[in-house]
């Protein structure tokens, strides 16, 4: 077990830095504060900026700097320190010419982006039914049936598709579909006020666990209180952070059964795992990526153009094998993209790993824009007088978060196989809404 003395660390922070995480806590604070007035304790907005930023940026920045950080990294770690502070000054860049797009999207903004109100009819029509659970439940359930079939054991499924290739696109399926039918269930059942649906649909959100991945079973539970909370203006802040603990203690379970904390050491515990382990580790990915980045050139554009392509399988296409983001940034901090699955830096980490400073900035300010048109829409929608549209609250919510996962995957690629699946989703809802499928 690692022993460090806390202001070794601390002294090896720059000055300048604590101010400038001082300024960004003060900013943050204010920004809640007003959010939490209109919205209450949990909001799209303030679960966007408090857990994409302040959390795994502003909050983990001092952490990133800790010798505790040896046991992820081993040998990488003194790469790591001499790129924290430019990981740390890139991703901030990034983040003030996001809020830039962010308020122009805000003063120019006319009517509901065209990609909301297609998505929200789709979702609240067509998956916003009884046939519609009973056909998502039933993907699920056949897709779990055959991954079980081809061999996939609970919580090591990850570790299967490394040894057996083929076997990724199913597993990708899997991985994509579930969040939507488990928010589908449950926002059926919350807006039919049946306790039933909405505990079916958080089992499947559960059920994420059986392949090992944390994002599947605790993001989605995650937005599903936004979805919930943020209608209702829910203001009870300490049952919020009640909740905000037991997620975090699960999604530390699932890193301890799948052994992501052991690394020839003792298994560190809960709040060592959190602080210094691979859950909210961006910047110190970040860090990790550009410390390989000194050594050889822009990729221009490489790793969007595979990840674009994603519906060919990797084992298919040989320049999706090379340029896939997630084999790219194992190659740069010097893993072995065979056996890791990629590092997950912030959003506007491959911007810059492919076109550098211009493009970070630029690609953060058009994000913002897109990001900001989102926001606006579910506040200007969610505020309107009541009777005056036919929106469902909560559906509007996860319209915002699906349109983001779209927003989110076209500048960060390693999820972008998620948006074909959307696409065929929303699909399948539009065929629903034909068939005309009862929504009671």
């Amino acid at each position: 077990m690692i022993r460090i003395d806390p202001w070794l660390v601390l002294g090896r922070i720059p000055p300048e830095n604590w101010l400038i995480l001082a300024i960004c806590t003060l900013a943050f604070a204010l920004f809640y504060l007003r959010d939490y007035r209109r919205w209450g304790a949990l909001s799209f907005a303030s679960y966007f900026f408090g857990f994409n930023f302040f959390l795994k940026i502003v909050v983990m920045y001092p952490f990133a700097w800790s010798a505790h950080n040896i046991v992820a990294t081993s040998r990488h770690f003194e790469a790591i320190l001499a790129h924290i502070d430019t990981a740390f000054y890139l991703t901030l860049t990034g983040f003030v010419c996001m809020v830039i797009g962010i308020l122009v999207a805000r003063v120019t903004m006319r009517s509901a982006p065209l990609g909301c109100r297609i998505v929200y009819g789709i979702v609240a029509n067509g998956w916003n039914s009884g046939g519609g659970v009973v056909l998502g439940v039933g993907i699920v359930a056949g897709l779990t049936l055959l991954m079980f079939a081809l061999g996939f054991q609970p919580l090591v499924a990850r570790s299967l598709v490394f040894e057996r290739n083929e076997l990724r696109p199913i597993y990708n399926l899997w991985s994509q579909i579930l969040p939507f039918v488990a928010v589908a269930v449950v926002l059926y059942g919350d807006t039919r006020k049946s306790r039933g649906f909405v505990a079916l649909g958080v089992a499947i959100a559960v059920l994420g666990v059986v392949g090992g991945n944390r994002t599947v079973a605790v993001l989605t539970l995650m937005q599903i209180a936004v979805m919930m909370c943020m209608p209702r203006r829910f203001g009870n802040l300490p049952m919020l952070l009640l909740g905000a603990v037991v997620l975090a203690s699960a999604a530390l379970s699932i890193a301890t059964l799948r052994g992501d904390t052991m690394s020839g050491r003792d298994q560190l515990d809960m709040i060592r795992a959190l602080l210094y382990g691979n859950n909210l580790s961006d910047l110190r990915d970040f860090a990790w990526i550009l410390s390989g980045l000194d050594s050889v050139d822009f990729y221009w554009g490489k790793t969007y153009v595979a990840g674009y392509l994603s519906f060919i399988p990797t084992y298919m296409f040989p320049f999706r094998e090379q340029f896939g983001f997630g084999r790219v940034t194992p190659m740069l901090a010097g893993l072995d993209p065979a056996f890791h699955s990629g590092l997950r830096p912030p959003i506007f980490g491959e911007m810059y790993v492919n076109f550098g400073l211009p493009g970070l900035c630029i690609g953060g300010f058009v994000y913002g824009i897109l990001v900001g048109r989102i926001m606006h829409w579910i506040a200007d929608t969610l505020d309107a007088p009541p009777g005056s549209h036919p929106y469902i609250p909560q559906y509007v919510v996860w319209t915002g978060f699906l349109v983001l996962q779209v927003v989110d995957s076209l500048v960060f690629t390693p999820a972008f196989f998620g948006v074909y699946v959307l696409l065929a989703l929303l699909f399948l809802g539009r065929l629903l809404i034909r068939v005309g499928v009862r929504r009671l």
